[in-house]
């Protein structure tokens, strides 16, 4: 296991007694100070999870340099660490790098809402508190995926700071460095369950509810993976699904007016696009307005590991209820 910006350790030693004795957990940071901290305490941390020697070791180094020899590290976290790296391409590049196929990698961050000015890009107490540095989900996430890392998904999120008008907010996304080879399977084709009525992975292919999709060994592999495969039916033989067939889901509005209270939904789920029953269209990181109702849609189980929800509302919203567009044939 490898932790980027391991400080004092902490992280680190909480890994190595998950990994356990014979299990080993590199720890990275430029700071001599924080990497002192953590030597020093790595025989004891050993000694109390009761091992001979310690499983810990600490590196000095960069984000975007990682000194550890390509291919070999089975899961990669980092807290809040990314943000504050002038290139964060070149450090999701890193990550892949060390990555062994078939590991994944999950991390925390704060990214924001809208494009951080550069008022704020330059000032350097907010670059301290991981403000200045923050960029859109959109491009934390795209950033990622252009290293070669697939099915990014959203693990957690809340709410940090607002800074005139923009909206700062954590985030720990989870994704994996799929095998080098395809899976030998017998696998053909891929029936989309729902709940979103249409989907695009990030291999680019586009699946509608209900309808089987011809796929490759690779997105066999891909939709393999835990975020992608609930969502999935997976087969041999094309296999249409119906509103009758249990594996079909779907969430639909109430049928009643809405209201609008400064709600925004960021789409964070592991395809780069996907729509929902009342015709809204969600792409990767971008924020789109939502009504009272929409919201609700949002908060059931099959929606909410897959949003982060912000409020854009400066102050408390009173606004009367609102009938939907019949002529959009949405709430919204």
């Amino acid at each position: 296991m490898l932790d980027i910006g391991s400080g004092g350790g902490i992280d680190c030693f909480a890994a190595s007694r998950l990994v356990g004795p014979t299990g080993h957990v590199i720890g990275i940071d430029m700071t001599d100070t924080m990497l002192a901290i953590a030597q020093k305490n790595a025989p004891i941390v050993a000694a109390n999870l009761g091992y001979s020697t310690s499983n810990v070791e600490f590196r000095k180094g960069m984000a975007d340099a990682i000194p550890v020899i390509d291919g070999t590290v089975d899961l990669i976290i980092s807290n809040c660490v990314i943000n504050l790296a002038p290139d964060k391409r070149k450090v999701f590049r890193e990550m892949f790098r060390v990555a062994k196929p078939g590991s994944r990698f999950t991390i925390s961050d704060i990214v924001a809402d809208q494009p951080v000015p550069q008022y704020l890009v330059h000032d350097a107490q907010k670059w301290g508190d991981c403000l200045s540095g923050a960029l859109t989900l959109t491009d934390y996430i795209a950033g990622i995926v252009g290293s070669g890392f697939l099915g990014i998904h959203l693990i957690n999120s809340a709410s940090w700071q607002v800074i005139d008008g923009i909206h700062f907010f954590s985030v720990t996304l989870t994704g994996y460095k799929l095998p080098a080879s395809a899976l030998v399977s017998e696998v053909r084709y891929a029936t989309l369950r729902g709940p979103f009525s249409r989907v695009a992975d990030e291999l680019g292919t586009t699946y509608l509810r209900g309808i089987p999709q011809p796929i490759t060994p690779d997105t066999v592999g891909l939709l393999s993976q835990a975020p992608l495969a609930s969502h999935f039916v997976l087969s041999s033989n094309p296999l249409w699904l119906d509103r009758a067939d249990d594996r079909w889901t779907a969430v639909y509005p109430a049928d009643a007016p809405c209201r609008w209270r400064g709600q925004f939904a960021l789409f964070a789920g592991p395809f780069i696009e996907a729509a929902d029953d009342d015709h809204h269209v969600y792409r990767r990181g971008e924020p789109v307005e939502i009504c009272s109702k929409t919201f609700t849609v949002l908060q059931t189980d099959g929606y909410a590991p897959h949003f982060a929800i912000i409020n854009r509302a400066g102050q408390h919203v009173s606004g009367d209820a609102v009938a939907c567009a019949s002529d959009k044939g949405a709430c919204c």
